[in-house]
């Protein structure tokens, strides 16, 4: 595959992520038990935004998946600058998308964002570990000795 196409796919890959979150996230937060669950246990302030960040951060990193599977199809070769073009062009577009006043906001949703954005990285960095443990075992049958 040339570089061209695959910059242009990775590209492609950071739009598909931020359209599946900005999709997939008013589902989720519509149907969410968590929030009041917490609320209910007791929790409030900081330690319910916490706790529902680290919540957040799952769901995103869940979601990053198939879009790190993606950026891994694309090859090895360039993975680093493929993954970074893909969550800047996710960053970007999502919000752009949402209208999202990142810096002017406070410091969870700035948390937040960061976290979100973190997710694809981990993600593909999750996926490459997978198939790390069989490095050394064959791939296949031995191949059989030749008769002298």
């Amino acid at each position: 595959m040339s570089r061209l196409i695959a910059t242009l796919l990775s590209i492609a890959i950071g739009i598909g992520f931020m359209l599946l979150v900005l999709y997939a996230w008013p589902a989720i937060a519509a149907y969410n038990a968590l929030p009041a669950w917490l609320a209910q246990a007791g929790l409030s302030g900081t330690a319910w935004y916490g706790a529902l960040t680290l919540q957040d951060f799952a769901i995103n990193l869940l979601l990053a998946l198939p879009a790190a599977w993606l950026l891994r199809r694309l090859g090895r070769d360039r993975l680093r600058f493929h993954c970074a073009l893909a969550t800047l062009t996710f960053a970007t577009a999502f919000t752009v998308a949402a209208g999202l006043p990142v810096f002017s906001a406070g410091g969870f949703i700035v948390a937040g964002w960061l976290l979100m954005l973190a997710a694809l990285p981990l993600a593909t960095w999750l996926l490459g570990l997978r198939g790390r443990g069989n490095r050394h075992q064959p791939s296949g049958p031995l191949p059989r000795p030749r008769a002298a």
